[in-house]
């Protein structure tokens, strides 16, 4: 044997015993997750699957039926979402998908837990691309869902396979959905871009009136996708794609909604973002502005970028069905003042047509505009009159 084909075979042995090596985490670090009751155990990186091995403990003891003997009271139903995916940190424009699972039902159909059981199951993903070492998993996006399955900041190996010595390995293609990394132009080739990094959103929801952290629901849109996930402590974390702009919306139950919108542009340099939301417990007279409702210019026709936090509201009035609220409509003091009033009003009207619309009584809603009588901000700059244009949600009776 020639000492090249000595070199390449001892190459490719290196090669697989380095593919080996690195592609099973056991136990992985796991940066932030709200679901307590289950954990990922280990993932294993296979030529075709990423396969996470997942447990599940009871919430419930198992001597707890000695105190409720009517079973169904304290038990469980679990199962996976199979619309559930991976992503790579910031980048949710490529998306790993579930292929199957083992040990545990698959959306519709439901898994019984008894209290005391520990169910151990392995879902099954597309194969991450090599160098990718961190990645969410998004587990749930039903919001009737009492708990989700998220975990953010998923630390596996997963190194580059390394090419084999004396063979040349083919130019790698870069992913249409990230920039390039910077390198040096050829004479006259325009200088390429360098990918940034994925910008972290963390905050705390809290209840306005106590401000202790309460359970919710976040949901924002990525394209035509809707992505939610549930803390169970208030305290939330997540990774944005630094080139885009996302309106997240905010749920609890027994609250009024809130909405946001996050650039993560504004991070300025800084690898993450800090946002806080304070939620208005429903009662009698509690008002919250709608941050995410759009209009045409000086219109009163909603955009779509309206209908997430419209059909939050929705939402929010079938789980309460003796809510009754009034949508009130406000503008800027620019402009002749009685088409102001009219305007304002028009686009409480489309509000309360959208809800009635999408199924809530037509009794439940009122609507009323303001014009630029009612100003919450008394400067005249365009960041403050911009806050004067909105829409609030007053709750009337509950």
């Amino acid at each position: 044997m020639s000492l090249k084909a000595i070199t390449i075979v001892l190459g490719l042995v290196w090669l697989s015993i380095g593919t080996a090596i690195g592609q099973i985490t056991q136990r992985p670090l796991v940066e932030e997750q709200y679901a307590r009751y289950v954990r990922i155990t280990r993932v294993e990186l296979t030529s075709r699957y990423t396969i996470i091995d997942m447990e599940y403990k009871s919430a419930y003891p198992a001597d707890l039926y000695r105190l409720f003997p009517n079973r169904r009271l304290v038990t469980n139903y679990i199962s996976i979402d199979p619309r559930s995916r991976l992503y790579k940190p910031g980048n949710t424009t490529k998306k790993y998908s579930f292929i199957r699972a083992e040990g545990i039902a698959v959306e519709p159909e439901q898994q019984v837990v008894y209290p005391g059981d520990v169910v151990n199951f392995r879902v099954y993903y597309e194969r991450l691309d090599p160098g990718i070492e961190l990645f969410d998993f998004f587990e749930g996006r039903n919001p009737g869902q009492v708990e989700f399955w998220n975990f953010y900041g998923v630390h596996i190996n997963n190194p580059l396979r390394p090419s084999a010595p004396a063979q040349k390995a083919p130019p790698r293609e870069e992913p249409q959905d990230e920039p390039p990394l910077a390198s040096t132009p050829q004479p006259g080739e325009a200088p390429r871009t360098r990918t940034t990094a994925p910008v972290s959103l963390k905050g705390t929801v809290y209840d306005a009136s106590t401000r202790r952290p309460i359970p919710a629901q976040l949901a924002y849109a990525d394209g035509a996708d809707t992505l939610r996930l549930g803390t169970s402590s208030g305290n939330y974390r997540m990774s944005l794609a630094p080139e885009q702009r996302y309106a997240l919306s905010v749920s609890a139950k027994g609250y009024l909604s809130a909405s946001a919108a996050v650039n993560p542009a504004d991070s300025t340099g800084s690898a993450a973002l800090t946002k806080d939301f304070y939620l208005v417990p429903l009662k009698e007279g509690a008002s919250i502005t709608l941050n995410n409702i759009y209009f045409e210019t000086s219109k009163f026709d909603l955009l779509r970028e309206s209908y997430e936090e419209l059909d939050q509201l929705v939402d929010m009035m079938r789980s309460n069905p003796s809510l009754q609220v009034r949508v009130e409509g406000h503008t800027d003091n620019l402009g002749d003042f009685d088409k102001n009033l009219e305007l304002s009003r028009q686009r409480a009207s489309a509000v309360r047509d959208y809800l009635i619309n999408k199924g809530i009584a037509s009794s439940r809603v009122e609507a009323k505009g303001y014009g630029s009588t009612r100003p919450v901000a008394k400067g005249t700059s365009e960041q403050e009159r911009q806050r004067n244009r909105r829409v609030e949600l007053v709750i009337v009776k509950i």
